[in-house]
């Protein structure tokens, strides 16, 4: 099996004492004998372990441990890529490729399947937050993403909603566009299309096709719409 271990970085500092391997996703403690660390899941599932480093101990998260101590071997998102973006808390104001202003506050590893606990390398990709936003599914509980459902006057309709407080335009406005439908599937179809136009009115035909690539589209349920 292959192997390639580096001393572990966390936040900018390299923790000496451990050492991760790239292709097991493994760390080991050089205090007691390269003994492999366990992770365990903290409260938001993520998988982590202690480091101590000058007598404190820290939890850290396995996935972070690993972007960071193998930064230039994870694949990056179209935006890290375009911009030369590296992971942390950082605030830049962008310009995109139309002239719109994207604010980017946090890059940092993202999950490509959306697996908390899946830690392998071919899994974690850099993304910017925005990047994270767009790629993630519904929330729980609902059944697509950007629609919602609406009461007014007595009537029931159903609305597409995408809004990016991070993308200004010229006015310092953050991005909204929505539209209503009369059914929640159509509102979903709706959404789809949308972001495509959206994606590619900010990010440019480059860019745009690219973040759509990664973008979470919804599954229409309803059999009218199975082709879709």
């Amino acid at each position: 099996m292959k192997s390639l271990r580096r001393p572990a970085v966390y936040q900018g500092v390299t923790y000496p004492e451990y050492e991760m391997d790239f292709y097991t996703s493994n760390t080991y403690s050089k205090r007691f004998r390269d003994r492999i660390l366990k992770p365990r899941h903290d409260s938001s599932n993520y998988l982590g372990y202690g480091f101590c480093l000058k007598g404190s101990e820290r939890y850290v998260r396995q996935h972070k441990v690993l972007a960071e101590t193998f930064y230039d071997l994870l694949p990056k998102s179209p935006l890290v890529s375009h911009y030369g973006l590296q992971i942390g808390r950082d605030r830049h104001e962008l310009l995109t490729p139309t002239g719109f202003t994207f604010i980017c506050s946090q890059v940092c590893p993202d999950h490509i399947d959306g697996n908390k606990t899946n830690n392998h390398h071919s899994n974690l990709m850099i993304a910017t937050q925005h990047e994270n936003l767009i790629k993630c599914g519904p929330f729980k509980g609902k059944r697509y993403k950007g629609a919602y459902k609406q009461s007014k006057n007595g009537n029931t309709y159903h609305r597409m909603q995408i809004e990016f407080t991070n993308i200004l335009d010229k006015d310092g406005k953050h991005f909204f566009a929505s539209k209503n439908f009369q059914t929640e599937e159509e509102a979903a179809l709706g959404y789809n299309t949308m972001l495509e136009e959206y994606l590619f009115t900010i990010w440019g035909p480059d860019l745009g096709l690219k973040m759509y690539d990664i973008a979470y589209k919804n599954v229409i349920i309803s059999s009218k719409y199975n082709n879709v």
